[in-house]
């Protein structure tokens, strides 16, 4: 059967020895794939807390940074030419253009300022590191998102970064009004289970390299 990398949870960029830039993202959709998928070939990589949630004896790595992720993303794509790869973390846009490092900033300022800049995006590079594998993107629209414009977001992420689907939804409805978008097929779903089901059956289907039959 085909590999799996899936990754879970948020990235951390560093603003000091002590504080980071990071997400509200808990990794609980990608450690309950992981889950279902079962521990022979899938690899976790997460946040630490979303490592946690690994099934035992699953292969398991823990990220830090969005460039740190980026890196093993790249390490792995590059040794598993036929995988699969699920991206499941949200990844920090932006990090401290200078963090303090081994430092920690100083409390009880009366104000502080810190200058961001874009981390490089990581899931338009997936396909360049490998193009044979089967790429499988999320894209969590801003609140407020109709329905169509939930599909035109998901088919642009699409198209932009060659994924082979996108599992979309809206922030506020995180558990309802999902869709899943492959190249001419847009799939709608009332509740997150449901489109999560799907989703894991076509992960199932081709990791054995069934789809179609």
């Amino acid at each position: 059967m085909r590999p799996v990398l899936i990754t879970a949870g948020a990235t951390r960029n560093p603003i000091d020895a002590m504080r980071f830039i990071s997400a509200n993202a808990s990794g609980t959709t990608g450690a309950w794939l992981a889950e279902q998928l079962g521990s022979g070939g899938v690899t976790l990589m997460g946040s630490p807390i979303a490592a946690l949630r690994a099934p035992d004896g699953m292969d398991v790595e823990v990220f830090g940074s969005t460039e740190d992720l980026m890196r093993r993303m790249e390490r792995w794509v590059t040794h598993h030419a036929d995988g699969i790869v699920v991206p499941s973390a949200a990844v920090g846009d932006y990090a401290v253009r200078q963090p303090q490092g081994n430092a920690k900033i100083a409390s009880g300022q009366a104000d502080l300022t810190l200058e961001l800049v874009p981390t490089p995006k990581i899931l338009d590079q997936i396909k360049a590191w490998g193009a044979s594998v089967f790429l499988v993107s999320f894209k969590a629209a801003a609140p407020g998102t109709s329905p169509e414009d939930l599909i035109r977001i998901a088919s642009a992420q699409h198209t932009r970064s060659h994924s082979d689907l996108v599992f979309g939804n809206v922030i506020d409805h995180v558990d309802r009004e999902v869709i899943i978008v492959e190249s001419g097929a847009v799939q709608s779903f009332s509740e997150r289970t449901l489109g999560l089901a799907a989703l894991l059956d076509r992960l199932t289907q081709e990791r054995r390299g069934c789809v179609g039959e």
